[in-house]
């Protein structure tokens, strides 16, 4: 992997159990790669309604964010988005930390991978994501309020429940199929796209959305991801 000369120190600040874990998973791949790279973390637990720490970060409050401190002093932090020295948006850190710091090691080495690679990171946050969240927002909702208002919330919210969660079932049979020739999103080897498909899918694993025994590809990508030495590191770090 050729890289240049580390002239910013990223820092990922992290909400507990947030997307922020794909960008952490990265950074741990990175540093497997290059024992040189040097990355800081600081984690964040869930308040409600929002961790004012990470609003002194940066003003939305949102994770993740990647601050970068130059290795000179006297060198201003530089100017990538909005502020100087901050990134947010997770797919956009991960396509930062890909091509800044590992010197394009999760970039497609063809033009038929390159343009898979791109169309499944917009999938995995436009489409995937999105429509988890949907399905998790009406679950928590109902668990959050007082009885007997859970109970009358939870049987109107069914419906709407069970439209997204059949909403679901047509992308995961696309993401079964775009894996029967090759191993991963990115194509022959990982890409940028299998870190951001890796938070969609494990909240649809987990919340019991997607039933990985259904399909046979879909669990195989998901096993290679939760068994990669890295992916251990990062949650070891991060948290579940």
């Amino acid at each position: 992997m050729a890289t240049n000369p580390q002239t910013t120190i990223p820092t990922l600040h992290a909400l507990a159990h947030s997307q922020a874990h794909r960008c952490l998973w990265m950074l741990e791949e990175l540093s497997l790669l290059n024992p040189n790279f040097t990355y800081n973390l600081a984690t964040y637990p869930r308040k409600v309604p929002y961790n004012a720490d990470l609003v002194r970060v940066f003003r939305l409050g949102k994770s993740p964010i990647l601050t970068l401190t130059p290795t000179d002093p006297a060198t201003p932090p530089p100017l990538i988005q909005f502020e100087p020295g901050i990134l947010t948006e997770a797919k956009l850190i991960l396509e930062f930390i890909n091509e800044e710091y590992a010197g394009g090691a999760w970039t497609p080495t063809t033009v038929e991978d390159r343009r898979r690679d791109r169309f499944f990171a917009d999938f995995a946050t436009g489409t995937l994501t999105q429509k988890c969240d949907f399905t998790l927002l009406f679950e928590v909702l109902a668990q959050l309020m007082p009885w007997p208002l859970s109970w009358a919330y939870r049987v109107m919210g069914l419906p709407m429940t069970m439209r997204f969660k059949s909403d679901l079932l047509p992308v995961f049979d696309i993401l079964e199929e775009a894996l029967a020739e090759k191993e991963w999103f990115g194509g022959a080897a990982m890409g940028v796209s299998d870190f951001n498909m890796s938070w969609g899918m494990e909240v649809a694993v987990q919340r019991g959305y997607c039933d990985l025994r259904k399909y046979e590809k879909l669990r195989g990508w998901y096993e290679r991801v939760q068994g990669r030495e890295a992916k251990k590191a990062a949650v070891h770090k991060g948290g579940e």
